[in-house]
């Protein structure tokens, strides 16, 4: 078995961290609407703001723009990094000092387009850094790519979610800080939402400064027949979309990708809100959180270098919706349990069994599309794979968010877990066969660009770069 070359430490930090910004974005995001709960919020009204996340579900519209156009000399992911990342601190800064006040009003549909425009950027980010992340890695470990994604973005997510709840809230900091130390208690906590969303801005400006002065990217493009490819124009970028979807096995990725989310998302999304409806305190769920995100963080990096992304996601996949069922039936009888010891060691173990399975799923996913995009359209293609398994999400999440209202109040939960459910495990039994028969579909037929070799799989590139992967990057 060939040996992996060597992925440069700086390579995995860079990525890390502009992931980490989108990841805090993301969290920020998907906070707001406890904070609109606290204030008499509906699920109605998580509806509504659950269409700020849709930017993510539309980047495809964009994303041939980042690959075809950009400043040579500046390099093809700098050219849009760094004013969509100075772009997001500016509004950031501009959302700390009315945040507050939209929340307490409940200017639902004012914050959602906001937030709208905010996940526009993140999302465009996230085109870049895709981009930037299988150039880097492709040579080398795509499965880096995905570990990058999934470890940053988490980290994120925990410092604009779980760390921003607990910090945030006065009852904890008077509780476990300020009484501790003998400080006089206070009706805010450590720092409040607008702090949080002004560092947010700052983190923002940091990490492009260091970008724009620390950073030197390379033009690496495609080689066949010991000939440099040409970068394709802009015209060429969006026909590839359409290329590619005449592939049968793109097709069916694409059904796999737009229905996989239907058992999975009334654990996925409703579970924290269903806790705060049974009477959790937003600041215990903050607490609950940060072990269940230290699972989430470790998870990837136990596939970081295997050999069937999709087969670990099938697994991945049941035990999710397998632990999403004591779940729901916890969540039910939280009234009866929550002041008793137990309840909380055993609701972490509960969540973070159910979130190892969900980072594994979303790890091995993500890893796959990375295995399969060719580097010359990274961006898009990554983007593509992306956008639809978002899309999934997005569809599904609003129409069970939107059905959910209309069940009756005590048992909304527990019915839409138990339906995605039966749902999930329908659909795997359908799909199992074209998910093994799409991991043995070799590399080189997922792409454009014609190659030579016909023999190499996605398994083997994640064993070595194999001899078509080692000419897709010149002197990486």
């Amino acid at each position: 078995m060939v040996a992996h070359a060597r992925t440069p430490s700086s390579s995995i930090l860079l990525i890390l961290a502009l992931y980490f910004l989108q990841g805090m974005n993301l969290g920020i995001t998907s906070s707001i609407p406890l904070f609109l709960i606290a204030h008499g919020a509906t699920w109605k009204d998580r509806g509504t703001f659950n269409f700020a996340f849709y930017p993510f579900s539309l980047k495809l519209i964009w994303a041939p723009l980042i690959d075809a156009l950009y400043v040579k000399r500046f390099g093809r992911r700098k050219s849009w990094l760094i004013p969509i990342q100075l772009s997001a601190a500016v509004i950031l800064l501009f959302l700390s000092f009315y945040v507050e006040s939209f929340i307490e009003n409940l200017r639902t549909i004012l914050l959602a387009v906001i937030f709208f425009a905010i996940v526009v950027l993140t999302a465009t980010q996230d085109i870049c850094v895709d981009g930037l992340a299988i150039s880097l890695f492709t040579a080398t470990n795509p499965q880096w790519t995905s570990t990058s994604q999934t470890v940053g973005q988490t980290m994120g997510r925990f410092m604009g979610s779980s760390f921003l709840l607990t910090f945030e809230s006065a009852n904890f900091t008077n509780r476990f800080i300020r009484e501790p130390l003998s400080i006089t208690p206070k009706e805010s906590g450590l720092f409040s939402l607008q702090q949080f969303v002004r560092f947010a801005a700052l983190a923002f400006l940091i990490v492009t400064t260091c970008l724009i002065f620390f950073f030197r990217e390379k033009e690496n493009l495609p080689i066949v027949d010991d000939e440099e490819t040409e970068s394709l124009s802009l015209t060429e970028t969006y026909l590839s979309i359409f290329k590619l979807f005449k592939k049968k096995c793109i097709q069916q990725l694409t059904l796999v990708s737009l229905l996989a989310p239907m058992g999975i998302i009334a654990v996925n999304y409703m579970t924290p809100l269903a806790l705060l409806n049974q009477g959790v305190p937003r600041e215990n769920l903050a607490l609950v959180n940060i072990p269940v995100t230290l699972v989430a963080i470790v998870a990837p990096l136990a596939i970081r270098h295997t050999e069937s992304p999709l087969r670990w996601f099938a697994g991945s996949y049941i035990a999710y919706i397998i632990t999403g069922i004591p779940i729901a039936a916890y969540v039910y009888y939280t009234p009866s349990m929550i002041s008793t010891s137990y309840y909380y060691p055993i609701l972490i173990l509960l969540l973070a069994c159910n979130e190892f399975c969900n980072a594994l799923r979303f790890s091995a996913q993500i890893g796959f599309f990375a295995a399969i995009s060719e580097p010359r359209i990274g961006g898009t293609y990554m983007t593509l794979l992306v956008t639809l398994h978002n899309a999934g999400f997005a569809i599904h999440s609003s129409i069970v968010l939107y059905i959910a209202n209309w069940l009756p109040k005590n048992y909304d939960f527990v019915i839409a877990t138990g339906a995605c459910t039966i749902i999930g495990i329908i659909w795997l039994g359908f799909s199992f066969r074209t998910l093994k028969r799409l991991q043995e579909i070799p590399t080189h037929e997922w792409y454009l660009l014609p190659m030579q070799h016909s023999d190499d799989t996605v398994k083997s590139n994640e064993q070595g770069p194999s001899d078509h992967r080692a000419s897709l990057m010149a002197d990486e």
